[in-house]
């Protein structure tokens, strides 16, 4: 009999209660769009801020390896085209009677092989 009882008034409890709970005042509303701009503002920033901090690791990037490779020798030096040994673009040129002994030399070793 309790449990029927306590039922019942819980009952009429929750359906007493529940339209009031629906009805928000204008400045409890206000309040809530308040917060909820607030909320959107901040993402907004932290989103902005995420982009600007990429941009800047991007950029800081492109500096260092700007930098490395204004430090480092090139693979292949250049020389003046005038110099001996040097190719009209400034390559280093090898004499064909060079490259034919080589040429010679790696094929009697591979055919060695056979």
């Amino acid at each position: 009999m309790f449990m029927r009882n306590l039922t019942l008034v819980l009952l009429a409890a929750t359906s007493l209660a529940t339209p009031a709970m629906g009805q928000v005042s204008p400045q409890a509303q206000q309040q809530l769009d308040l917060l909820t701009q607030q909320q959107l503002d901040r993402q907004r920033s932290i989103a902005l801020e995420n982009q600007l901090n990429a941009l800047d690791a991007r950029v800081q990037s492109e500096q260092r390896l700007q930098d490395f490779r204004a430090a480092a020798p090139p693979a292949y030096p250049k020389r003046a085209p005038g110099e001996e040994g040097a190719g009209a673009a400034g390559y280093a040129v090898i004499p064909d009677a060079v490259l034919a002994d080589s040429n010679a030399r790696v094929r009697a070793v591979t055919q060695n092989r056979r």
